[in-house]
């Protein structure tokens, strides 16, 4: 059963996807739409049947996400300028003293910008 409307169009919604099915589906419907044997419709129908369940996933985590909250590091006092550093630019090296929190609380920053909820958020030391 279809819980997503049938006017929005089938590449708009893959964005919407979990990253690691991104380029699976998007290869899928190029061979879809460049097929010229008939099953065309039987064949759109499962690939939005299968992007539909992934956007549900995307959704199911984003739901289960829990209330972020910053304990009293010196990195709590400057999170909006890493946010903003995170939002802008694809890599961000952070530098810091042992124990300022920069291992447990830059997870939380980008959780709460959103990141996460369709891949994974990757933290290297």
């Amino acid at each position: 059963m279809s819980v997503l409307p049938k006017s929005k169009s089938l590449s708009a919604l893959i964005k919407q996807c979990l990253n690691s099915q991104q380029f699976g589906f998007k290869r899928q419907l190029k061979n879809i739409r460049s097929s010229k044997e008939g099953g065309r419709n039987d064949a759109l129908e499962r690939l939005r049947s299968k992007v539909e369940q992934s956007i549900q996933q995307v959704e199911k985590r984003r739901a289960s996400c829990p209330t972020i909250e910053y304990p009293d590091l010196p990195i709590s006092d400057k999170r909006q300028d890493i946010a903003d550093l995170i939002q802008q630019h694809q890599v961000v090296i952070l530098c810091g003293e042992t124990g300022s929190g920069k291992t447990t609380q830059l997870p939380k920053i980008c959780l709460a910008l959103g990141r996460g909820f369709k891949g994974q958020i990757g933290h290297t030391q």
